[in-house]
């Protein structure tokens, strides 16, 4: 199982979204003041307040979280297992548009930090993983119709 570079780049794709989960994702700014500070679960404004508005930001991350993992102990079945990252890619996109929204919502500019970053590095590693998985379907096939 842990011999094959596709539960490498798994288990660091799940690595990167527990890190941005736990961190400052960026601030959203109005003409050059801080309105507010980006988490996965809250909004933290200036005087310490939190508003909740932005947890299903943190559920898509735990969800993909729970995905790359799952999918580790799945290399029984190569197919469900290439789905999966499949549905983890997607759910890391819909994350992105999620951020995309937010400034809108609350009329400012989003200053993103670095940790905004580590989704869509999990998104090259999922789709590493993925190769990786199809290519190995593609050779048990082909060992299959040379018996």
């Amino acid at each position: 199982m842990i011999q094959r570079k596709q539960t490498v780049f798994l288990l660091l794709a799940f690595l990167l979204t527990v890190v941005c989960m736990c961190t400052r994702v960026g601030m959203i700014t109005s003409d050059g003041i801080v309105v507010a500070r980006v988490y996965n679960l809250w909004l933290s404004n200036g005087q310490g307040l939190h508003s909740f508005v932005v947890w299903p930001m943190l559920v898509v991350l735990l969800l993909s979280s729970l995905l790359s993992i799952v999918a580790v102990f799945l290399y029984m079945k190569r197919k469900l297992q290439a789905t999966m990252c499949l549905w983890n890619m997607l759910l890391l996109v819909i994350w992105y548009l999620g951020l995309a929204v937010l400034p809108t919502q609350n009329g400012g500019e989003l200053a993103l930090e670095w940790p905004a970053v580590l989704p869509a590095i999990g998104i090259i590693l999922i789709f590493m993983a993925r190769k990786g998985i199809i290519a190995d379907e593609k050779l048990v096939r082909s060992m299959d119709r040379i018996r």
